[in-house]
């Protein structure tokens, strides 16, 4: 059963947010361990109650992509396979980025409070046709 339940599984399932699950991969597991260990860090900003009865003030961080396990309340999972995928989008150079990094932060934020699910956007770019670029789609 797939649970969220260790290190590796949240780095594989943000590796499918990431559109990044053939090796060699875009995104390094060192990379992507800093990314879920600051939004571990948000997540505390966020919801201090989600960590201060189980680590009172310190908050886990994780130095390896293995089975250690991720003592988060099942609910709240989700909001850190969003969280962690954010923060490795907004680490990325290329600007088109920037929406997605900035849409999962919102997930992850959304989830952890409660205030509603944030739109799923996504797409091309306006101005883009899918298949050429920056060239307008050929009137027909």
């Amino acid at each position: 059963m797939y649970n969220l339940e260790t290190v590796k599984e949240y780095i594989d399932d943000a590796r499918t947010l990431l559109l990044d699950r053939i090796a060699p991969y875009r995104y390094s597991d060192v990379s992507l361990l800093t990314a879920f260990n600051l939004s571990l860090l948000e997540g505390r900003r966020l919801r201090p109650d989600l960590f201060v009865y189980r680590h009172g003030n310190s908050v886990p961080s994780y130095s390896a992509v293995d089975g250690q396990k991720v003592n988060i309340e099942p609910q709240f999972r989700k909001a850190f396979v969003y969280g962690l995928s954010a923060h490795a989008l907004a680490r990325d150079q290329e600007d088109v980025q920037d929406q997605r990094s900035n849409l999962f932060m919102g997930v992850m934020n959304n989830i952890l409070t409660g205030l509603g699910a944030a739109p799923i956007g996504g797409g091309t770019p306006k101005g883009q046709s899918a298949q050429g670029g920056g060239i307008p789609p050929i009137p027909t």
